[in-house]
């Protein structure tokens, strides 16, 4: 059957949803304890890493940890059901590629979505509100190995026993509907007429692809040696997880070509050059450029512009230096090599002595005094050769 098409009527309309199940929980607390207990609530979800703890409850006021207990109840009761096998095959394929998979969400994923123009100007209030940008991406790469690591999507009979993965999606939907309610009551009317409703379900949608589409484009552009099924697996996997975090069942593609016409729909109606944006890039490359020699100070944008291509001209990226040379020369000599080898085995031992030293740089960095540092389960370390610290 060919591929749904996503008007722009339909995703215009998609503009002005956000999520109601956790935003009436954020309702009934704002409503309560006006701005300061939101405020209070997406404090304990950034500083704890599972919000259901009871330790960490009980610093709460007992009415604010009771709404999150009950917002924990309604996501459960709205979990849809796994295929056990999408999954473990889906989870295989991050082990076979994960280190290429984070850098492609660092090198990609994430400047892609700095070219949203409007769902951008969300990511700057919240970095400002949350985090410092090598925080945010090791937070964001943290959700990426809970989901891949099996057990990740498992489900329990109450929130505190489910796997990471899915603990970790809960989460972050709720802090979602914080924000909406934290830039709403700040910003006002001026906010949903300039961008609509703070992560409203189209630019939900388009961070869904980021994680998954836009991934297996990068792997692409890599020359990682993926099959149709294990690729089909992978998008699975965030096809769950897009459900788990709020994104509406019609935003969700089905398949592969679905997905890519999704991504596309949403890129030619957001893609646009904005301050945010800039702001937002300068802060992924001064994050990256802290994790390699001074010499190559200049290599995480020209990395940049190797995946983003075409897209590269909505972010004010450096000038071009000597690197680029150099990653053209690698990529050629890389191709040649994997010809006569039959397999890429030059290009990933190449791209993974520098995966390996910035995933290393991760796990060196702490997350808070509740929370622990950036972890990465054994048999990853083992099967990707990382060190930890």
């Amino acid at each position: 059957m060919p591929a749904r098409q996503w008007t722009d009527h339909q995703l215009d309309s998609l503009r002005r949803v956000g999520d109601p199940l956790a935003d009436g929980v954020v309702d009934e607390i704002f409503a309560k304890g006006e701005i300061h207990a939101v405020r209070q609530l997406l404090r304990h979800l950034v500083d704890n890493d599972h919000p259901l703890v009871v330790e960490d409850l009980r610093r709460l006021p007992p009415e604010l940890a009771e709404h999150v207990e009950r917002y924990f109840v309604l996501s459960d009761a709205a979990l849809p059901e796994f295929d056990p096998e999408q999954i473990v095959a889906g989870q295989k394929m991050f082990e076979l590629h994960g280190p290429e998979i984070l850098m492609t969400l660092c090198c990609y994923s994430l400047p892609a979505s700095y070219t949203a123009k409007k769902g951008v100007h969300v990511l700057a209030q919240t970095g400002r509100l949350e985090s410092q940008p090598k925080r945010r991406l090791i937070e964001t790469t943290q959700m990426v190995v809970d989901v891949m690591t099996p057990g990740g999507l498992s489900v329990a009979a109450d929130a505190r026993g489910h796997g990471k993965g899915i603990r970790s999606a809960q989460k972050v939907r709720l802090m979602h509907a914080a924000i909406r309610r934290m830039i709403v009551d700040r910003e006002g009317q001026a906010w949903i007429d300039a961008y609509d409703t703070p992560i409203n379900q189209e630019d939900l949608a388009g961070t869904l692809m980021t994680f998954s589409r836009v991934v297996l484009d990068g792997l692409e552009r890599l020359g990682a040696v993926t099959t149709e099924a294990q690729r089909a697996s992978y998008l699975y996997v965030w096809r769950a997880i897009g459900s788990v975090m709020g994104v509406h069942q019609e935003l969700i593609p089905v398949d592969l070509a679905e997905a890519r016409t999704l991504t596309d729909t949403i890129r030619q109606r957001q893609s646009a050059r904005s301050e945010a944006g800039d702001v937002m890039v300068a802060a992924l490359l001064g994050t990256m450029q802290a994790s390699v020699p001074a010499l190559l100070r200049g290599f995480p944008a020209t990395l940049l512009r190797y995946f983003l291509q075409q897209d590269a001209r909505y972010l004010a990226l450096p000038p071009a230096d000597w690197t680029r040379v150099l990653a053209v020369v690698v990529h050629g000599m890389t191709r040649l090599f994997d010809r006569i080898a039959g397999e890429s085995r030059l290009s990933r031992a190449i791209f993974r002595a520098f995966n390996r030293r910035f995933i290393g740089a991760f796990m060196a960095v702490e997350r808070g005094p509740h929370r622990p540092n950036f972890a990465l389960p054994d048999h990853l370390a083992r099967s990707w050769r990382i060190s930890r610290p």
